[in-house]
């Protein structure tokens, strides 16, 4: 598949895990007891999602790059800590989340979001609920009755496209935290 056929994209800001944290998040998946027709996340794709803006014209990446450049640089580096693990049964999304999100992941969020605007993008302006999906149509499937949370260390935010229908994301920027 070519790399640039899409005059749209699909692109979200992310924090996406290191190598160690990923293996840490998925053997606490495993910890679940998935049933059919749940899909689990591959575990090469998990992250947690800041801002999703879908319909995205591809002249509008370089903006989202200065922007996504920018807020990093502006953004401390912080920790958060996954420790609630549920099934949202209205959509069936498995996830582990932040019982109590920190201020500095809110306060990520919001700048994403203004700054995604002020590059003339529009964007998910649903309430920010962070989480790492784990599974989609996990409806009636059963979260691990205990676990010891996971600790995340927020270095990077990333610019991601996903593909639609192909289960591919690629990375189109990436910046430490300051």
């Amino acid at each position: 598949m070519p790399d640039e056929p899409h005059t749209t994209l699909r692109l979200f800001f992310a924090l996406w895990p290191d190598p160690a944290l990923r293996a840490r998040l998925a053997a606490h998946a495993a910890l679940w007891r998935f049933a059919p027709p749940a899909r689990p996340s591959a575990a090469a794709q998990l992250h947690l999602t800041l801002l999703f803006m879908d319909q995205v014209p591809r002249t509008r990446l370089p903006a989202l790059r200065a922007a996504g450049a920018r807020v990093a640089a502006s953004t401390p580096r912080f920790a958060l800590r996954l420790d609630s693990a549920r099934v949202w049964h209205g959509g069936g999304i498995a996830h582990l989340a932040p019982g109590e999100p920190p201020a500095a992941l809110r306060a990520l969020h919001a700048a994403l979001r203004d700054a995604a605007g002020a590059a003339g993008v529009d964007c998910d302006r649903r309430a920010f609920s962070a989480h790492v999906t784990l599974a989609r149509r996990a409806q009636g499937c059963t979260p691990p009755d205990a676990f010891a949370p996971l600790d995340w260390s927020a270095t990077r935010l990333s610019l991601m496209e996903s593909r639609l229908g192909s289960g591919r994301y690629l990375l189109r920027g990436s910046w430490p935290l300051r």
